[in-house]
């Protein structure tokens, strides 16, 4: 039985991947489009803005979904937070707070008093699901092992503060974590810190660990690598990166298999806890 899915499209990779599995489904797919991306294919496309929540929600409710599925990224401003949580109304008020987890908080107690069932793109499309173990790029050496589990250890104590989901350590020593800025500002920053000679090389090889916050409901957006993920760590001098097995996402995995053997980067899916 098809059921009518409203998807909430960010930017980046996954967008897609959703979406065809949806269509796949026999779905009846509606497209919020939150960043202007070109070529959606869908029942209904809405072209959107956060700040705009009261027409957004309007337009989703129109539609009248049975299901609903937030994929991709967006930069949200604290003006964006304070908007949703007025057009929210009565779960805006009640959310414990405008940060990550309070917004999702917040996004849940108003799906379920309007009767949509949130779904997850890990559940919409499980395939991309990171395992364990070896995914891409050179064997994991046994000497930095320790060093991976400690990174996805950082990474959650960063997700326990909603702050972030992913970190990057030297030798077990944390030296940044992701903030506002997302990995790629986390990424810029590790560059300059080896730029300047604090970190890297002599001081031991750095590793990028992403991992699933622990309050994180199971609708929101699990962390995710895409092939530019790839690129960007081996430009930032980062040799590993490691992933939390069955709770992270694989966007493009042939790409990031081809990417990784060329650069010469670890791509491995741990267990944590």
């Amino acid at each position: 039985m098809s059921r009518r899915v409203t998807l909430v499209a960010g930017g980046g990779n996954l967008v897609p991947h959703v979406a065809s599995a949806i269509r796949d489904r026999g779905d009846v797919l509606q497209v919020v489009d939150l960043v202007g991306r070109p070529g959606i294919v869908a029942d209904q496309v809405l072209r959107e803005s956060l700040s705009d929540a009261t027409t957004l929600l309007a337009g989703i409710k129109a539609f009248g979904p049975s299901h609903m599925v937030l994929a991709g990224g967006v930069h949200i401003t604290d003006t964006d937070r304070r908007g949703l949580a007025d057009a929210f109304g009565l779960a805006g008020k009640l959310a414990s707070g405008l940060g990550d987890v309070g917004l999702a908080g917040m996004i849940l107690l108003y799906s379920k008093t309007q009767g949509w069932k949130l779904v997850g793109a890990h559940e919409v499309a499980p395939e991309l699901l990171a395992p364990a173990g070896h995914i891409a790029g050179p064997p994991l050496p046994a000497a930095l092992a320790p060093v991976a589990a400690s990174a996805i250890r950082t990474a959650k104590a960063i997700g326990a503060i909603d702050l972030g989901q992913s970190a990057v350590v030297s030798a077990s020593r944390p030296i940044a974590v992701e903030d506002a800025g997302g990995t790629d500002g986390l990424l810029r920053r590790v560059a300059e810190l080896r730029a300047e000679g604090l970190v890297g090389e002599r001081h031991g090889p750095l590793v990028l660990a992403k991992a699933r916050k622990p309050k994180q409901p199971a609708f929101v957006d699990l962390p995710a690598i895409g092939v530019d993920t790839i690129t960007r760590a081996a430009e930032a001098g980062i040799s590993v990166v490691a992933l939390e097995a069955g709770a992270s996402l694989l966007l493009e995995r042939a790409l990031i298999e081809s990417e990784a053997a060329a650069r010469g980067i670890t791509v491995v899916g741990l267990r944590h806890g």
